[in-house]
């Protein structure tokens, strides 16, 4: 019997056993992962990350692994002819960062465990267990664990929305999203110190530098587009490696908590990467997640309007950065 059990072992899923770890609860992190070894020879396409993720991470007990899983940065972005800097302080102009994901999660997992985080690899959830209509439990091949609250942060494979019957609600027509790399250049063909996203009429690229001599590339098509080959900017270079395909339909599911279980981070809602926010708001989801819990094991009496509070900013918050990411498609040109 645990205190909190996290499905999954991503950045959401680290922020909430972090957080509940640090308040003396006791957590268990389940997962599909079969360890931590990471391809670091192979090159994988990057995901860019805000610096506003440091923070973030610092009070989750994990600073400075975004630096460590890093092979290029940017200090802001190029849209068609405007270029945006991502902003600075006193301590100089801001850095993004375009990370490799395998490697980000493994060491903030690594992390977990350093936290005192208990974690269990090569588990698969087959189904949730109840008691009248509270979730209470994971049921595996194996066993069965059980827990006052489950938090599912499992990212796009959405197991408890589908096992739970929760509704969809989408925003967006269908979206393919394909990455790769290519390279390797004499010179770059393209600014370093900038990631550079191009608007198209059924979509978007975005390039990122990847140290010392390739191209990190995303492109995402609303219709029509089925070549998902790399980039016109690119196409001159060889792609290294395999190209991945995801699906990137807006999608949200309803509700995104309920007695017993609380979904955040991509299990919850999902936007495609011209967001790109993907790592932060996993983060800060799972903070939230984190501190729901808190509250509801200060309060039980009161815990059905922790957890609507809860529905109701992570629902609004996932509406105002769609009404943003549709109003900055239509600023450069992007039709649905």
């Amino acid at each position: 019997m645990f205190d909190v059990l996290v499905v999954g072992s991503g950045p959401a899923a680290c922020a909430v056993a972090a957080t509940c770890q640090n308040v003396g609860l006791k957590v268990l992190i389940v997962t599909e992962e079969t360890g931590r070894k990471i391809d670091t020879v192979s090159p994988q396409p990057l995901e860019s990350i805000h610096p506003g993720v440091a923070s973030l991470l610092e009070k989750i007990g994990a600073k400075g692994i975004e630096v460590n899983s890093a092979f290029g940065h940017y200090s802001g972005i190029q849209a068609g002819d405007t270029y945006t800097p991502l902003g600075e302080d006193s301590y100089g102009v801001w850095q993004g960062l375009h990370i490799n994901r395998q490697l980000f999660n493994a060491h903030l997992l690594d992390r977990m465990i350093d936290l005192g985080v208990s974690v269990r690899f090569n588990v698969r959830v087959d189904d949730f267990l109840k008691e009248e209509n509270r979730v209470v439990g994971i049921k595996t091949s194996g066993e069965s664990y059980f827990a006052n609250f489950i938090v599912v942060a499992s990212g796009t494979k959405s197991i408890a929305g589908k096992k739970l019957n929760f509704k969809r609600k989408f925003f967006s027509p269908p979206l393919l999203c394909w990455t790769g790399v290519s390279g390797y250049f004499e010179t770059y063909p393209f600014d370093q110190q900038a990631a550079h996203f191009i608007p198209a009429k059924n979509g978007w690229t975005w390039l990122a530098s990847y140290h010392p001599n390739m191209c990190s590339w995303t492109r995402l098509s609303i219709k029509g587009e089925k070549s998902l080959l790399p980039p016109d900017e690119l196409k001159a270079y060889s792609t290294i490696g395999k190209i991945h395909f995801a699906n990137m339909r807006w999608r949200l599911f309803r509700p995104v908590c309920s007695e017993g279980i609380l979904l955040c981070g991509d299990a919850a809602g999902i936007l495609d990467p011209a967001a790109g926010q993907g790592i932060f708001n996993a983060l800060l989801s799972g903070i939230v997640a984190a501190n729901t819990i808190v509250s509801c094991f200060q309060q039980p009496e009161i815990e059905a309007f922790h957890l609507a509070n809860y529905d109701d900013w992570f629902v609004s918050q996932f509406e105002e950065k769609v009404r943003q990411l549709r109003s900055y498609y239509d600023e450069h040109g992007i039709r649905w």
